[in-house]
């Protein structure tokens, strides 16, 4: 920064200005050492602006105590701001470890899996070799050789455990058959505490046989007496909903409609209609007491667990819709939906799409994302591309929880095999490399590879697509993604592209548009022309002069080149 008279006006003391042209001369210096970048957040670069605050301190005298206070802040705003960073960075990576968790035992499941089949080829493979061995054994029976002379003494004269010199000396050999004796006692002993006759074994399975047995006999006897407990509390609710209803059937007749569909069918449920329909009667009935009485919670769990699910559907969720509580606690709608979550088996009875995606917007509107992550997380949800949709959308609109939005809608889509939209997510969190490898491990068409581009432009990505992938060759070609992009609002993104291409060295263009077999010369053309639209006329002398020095090229007819001046001047 250079110091001059105009800079500051308002400094008239020759003693400020030299100061102040001091100050300018040690930040540019202290700056220039380090390489600190000119724009962007840098450590160095606050600690140079630190320093030069602190000589500013220094040198004043009626202004030291403000601009003290001015220093505090600014250091502990510093601090607040890295202590934030840091707290996102963990948060970050709570959040991928739990989403890592669900591939992990994946992984380990698909793992286990191959290793019991390993396991169960080698025992098959060992099994057969064995009974292979066995009968070659039963076939020919090996002779048993008699041992010669020397031998028998041989064997006779070694003793294990002993050396040659210890077996010539009697003191080891006495020594040696008090150990003997001792392990001979301690087997006696082990085999007369630690052991029992084979009869004892045979008596214990006689004994857990008629045990089990008669484990059987109760078992058939309570569930005899469940079915009985079943019919009677179901008589005694058919009872309670009679004396609570407002029209009172006459109880006998009321009793024996009752006593028939309980006998109708012993030993059996009743008929599914009849089931249904009575199942339905007393829950909603139970359901309007809890709901009227204003027992939101208890009726939201009445709901999610009534039989065979005639709570569970659109019409009790209206119900709870209709209600507007403001008591600080959850909202009544959202007290249902949590209640259905929660009663779901993962994987198993889930709830339809409608009330999936009425859940989570209930969950999105009133904050509460962290409930929105258990249901995707544990499977409690019905995946749909509609619902990745509602994640993503509501991620754009409020940038706090957008990472966690897009990282449950990449969960949904990858489950519901939307690669399109599964790589805009990854490219959407940053994660373009990632996005880059799955878009050609995947080999992604033109449509799929320019809807992922265009809904999330970046350059990185752009030349990753333009690029070979290891021994892939590249999906899209730099004229084909050019003349795309310029007939779109993305035509800077197509300007950079080119740039970067020039930059990295002479030639690079030129080969670029010899190698391009997606994009003909009057697509080429079009791009220069646009280039020189856009006030960029050496993009556009750089393509002409490609285009001209093709074999086939001629020369233009005065009033043809006229037309062409344009692109030259």
């Amino acid at each position: 920064m250079d110091f001059n008279s105009k800079t500051v006006p308002l400094i008239t003391s020759a003693r400020d200005r030299d100061f102040l042209k001091s100050l300018y001369e040690f930040i540019a210096g202290e700056k220039e050492s380090l390489c600190c970048p000119d724009e962007g957040s840098d450590e160095q670069r606050h600690t140079v602006y630190s320093a030069a605050f602190d000589k500013v301190i220094d040198y004043a005298t009626s202004y030291k105590t403000i601009l003290t206070a001015i220093k505090k802040e600014y250091d502990c705003l510093i601090a607040s701001i890295k202590n934030n960073d840091r707290k996102v960075k963990v948060a970050r990576g709570k959040l991928k470890t739990m989403m890592a968790q669900p591939t992990s035992l994946m992984y380990c499941r698909r793992r286990s899996v191959q290793l019991i089949a390993i396991i169960q080829k080698d025992t098959a493979e060992v099994q057969a070799k064995l009974k292979r061995l066995q009968e070659f054994r039963k076939k020919e029976p090996p002779p048993t050789p008699e041992p010669s002379d020397g031998q028998a003494q041989d064997l006779a004269a070694r003793i294990p455990g002993l050396t040659f010199c210890e077996m010539l000396n009697p003191e080891a050999l006495a020594k040696h058959l008090g150990f003997l004796e001792q392990k001979q006692a301690d087997l006696l002993n082990k085999k007369k505490n630690q052991y029992v006759p084979v009869q004892v074994k045979a008596d214990l399975e006689i004994k857990m046989r008629a045990y089990l047995n008669k484990k059987d006999e109760l078992a058939l006897e309570n569930d005899k007496l469940q079915l009985c407990f079943k019919q009677l509390t179901f008589l005694n609710e058919a009872i309670s909903s009679w004396e609570k209803s407002t029209s009172h059937p006459p109880l006998f007749e009321f009793l024996s409609y009752e006593l028939e569909l309980i006998h109708s069918s012993p030993g059996r449920s009743k008929p599914a209609s009849s089931r249904t329909k009575y199942s339905w009667v007393f829950s909603n009935h139970r359901f309007m007491h809890m709901f009227e009485a204003g027992d939101y919670e208890a009726a939201a769990f009445h709901a999610a667990r009534s039989p065979h699910g005639v709570l569970r559907n659109t019409e009790t969720m209206e119900r709870f819709k209709s209600v507007t509580v403001n008591d600080g606690g959850l909202p009544p709608l959202l007290l249902y939906f949590q209640a259905l979550m929660i009663s779901a088996q993962p994987g198993k009875q889930l709830l339809g799409e409608t009330l999936c995606l009425e859940g989570v917007h209930c969950a999105l509107q009133h904050g509460y994302i962290d409930l929105i992550t258990f249901w995707v997380t544990q499977h409690r949800l019905t995946y749909s591309e509609e619902l990745g949709d509602v994640l993503c959308s509501h991620g754009d609109k409020d940038p706090r929880i957008a990472d966690t939005c897009l990282a449950l809608a990449h969960i949904i889509y990858t489950t519901c095999g939307v690669l399109r939209k599964t790589a805009l997510c990854m490219c959407k969190r940053g994660l373009t490399i990632g996005a880059l490898e799955f878009i050609y491990q995947n080999n992604f068409t033109l449509d799929d590879t320019m809807f992922v581009l265009k809904g999330c432009p970046s350059l990185t990505l752009l030349q990753g697509l333009t690029q070979k992938y290891g021994s892939k060759p590249a999906l899209l070609s730099v004229g084909y993604v050019c003349h795309s992009l310029l007939s779109s609002y993305l035509e800077d993104l197509a300007f950079q592209l080119l740039e970067k291409i020039i930059a990295d060295g002479p030639g690079s263009l030129e080969k670029a548009i010899l190698d391009d077999m997606m994009c003909g010369t009057e697509s080429w053309s079009e791009i220069a022309a646009r280039c020189e639209q856009m006030n960029r006329p050496h993009l556009a002398q750089e393509i002409i002069s490609t285009l001209l020095s093709q074999a086939g090229a001629v020369c233009l007819s005065p009033g043809s080149a006229k037309l062409m001046e344009h692109v030259f001047m």
